[in-house]
């Protein structure tokens, strides 16, 4: 141990003891920002220690402190990006579903018209076939009445010329 490892030495147990309540304040009601802040302040002390006492190694140290508290703060802005970015991600991906969903409705409502409508049309055609049928079997049996009145017509012609030739010739 030499003589400038005991300054070095007595400023961190001071930064850790007036630290403390700082610790134990960001743990109750602070987050990971106020602790890297703590950590970025201790950095800052022990720097300005180290330059007051033109002590390197406490610099060296405190310049390590002051990058890992800015990388845990990158890291933690970029956790907060990519958090955000999912969220919305989520959020698109929900209305691309909504609108899957919709286009589908439509889809599924637009065929079952369709297949009402050709259900309506089919029923239209078998009646027009049903009445064709009718119109085709009234005129069936028109003709065959007509058929039955001239085949009547023509035997009461016939006994009527029956009788007036019988008549003639008695």
């Amino acid at each position: 141990m030499n003589l400038r490892s005991i300054p070095r030495a007595a400023i961190g147990a001071y930064v850790k003891i007036a630290r403390l309540p700082f610790d134990q304040a960001v743990k109750l009601f602070g987050g990971r920002e106020s602790e890297i802040r703590l950590d970025q302040a201790e950095a800052g002390a022990r720097d300005t220690a180290g330059a007051v006492l033109g002590d390197d190694e406490l610099r060296r140290d405190a310049s390590r402190r002051r990058t890992a508290a800015d990388e845990r703060e990158e890291a933690l802005r970029l956790k907060a990006e990519a958090d955000r970015k999912k969220r919305q991600a989520k959020q698109r991906a929900q209305q691309r579903k909504r609108q899957a969903q919709a286009t589908e409705l439509r889809r599924k409502e637009a065929a079952d018209r369709e297949a009402a409508e050709r259900e309506k049309a089919l029923r239209s055609q078998e009646r027009a076939d049903r009445l064709e049928a009718l119109d085709d079997r009234a005129e069936a049996l028109e003709a065959e009445q007509d058929a039955l009145a001239a085949k009547d017509e023509a035997r009461r012609l016939k006994e009527s010329a029956g009788a007036v030739k019988s008549g003639r010739t008695s």
